[in-house]
């Protein structure tokens, strides 16, 4: 993955997390992930135009709780919280793409977005991101978060 585009990333991750969620995470090398408590939840937000990619946020359902519980003021415990879990994984998937794509993207380019899409992950699945060079891993809260963005250009990816 390219530098600027991994550090831009980083700092979006960061910043959107602790507005949206209130939550505060570190990067962390993939061996330090905390382990998967429970199954994971990958949202992957494509976009095209000028730049073209997608970027995807893996986290634990725990975590997925415990930000939706945050976003609506709840405690984690609260079934709400349990009830909106994916669909605040989605949303925080499509805030950080479109900050991303903001933050790289030349002023006045043309992207458009595709829905984010939702999958729930198994512990291979988990493990193989875990591991993928492109994928940037986060300690939120001693949960595990990770972040993965492809950046393609003239179908090269950066």
């Amino acid at each position: 993955m390219n530098p600027q585009v991994n550090s831009a990333a980083s700092r979006v991750f960061s910043k959107v997390l602790a507005e949206f969620a209130f939550l505060f995470g570190d990067a962390v090398a993939p061996g330090e992930l905390p382990a998967c408590d429970g199954h994971g939840y990958l949202a992957c937000l494509p976009f095209r135009g000028a730049l073209e990619g997608s970027v995807a946020i893996v986290v634990s359902e725990t975590l997925a709780v415990e930000m939706a519980a945050s976003t609506l003021g709840r405690e984690p415990g609260d079934p709400e919280a349990a009830q909106r879990a994916q669909d605040v994984v989605r949303e925080l998937a499509s805030i950080i793409g479109g900050q991303l794509v903001t933050a790289l993207a030349e002023p006045g380019t043309d992207v458009e977005f595709s829905p984010p899409v939702l999958f729930a992950l198994q512990d291979e699945d988990w493990e193989r991101l875990r591991q993928d060079s492109q994928t940037q891993c986060f300690d939120v809260n001693a949960h595990p978060a990770m972040l993965r963005v492809v950046l393609n250009r003239e179908g090269v990816s950066a």
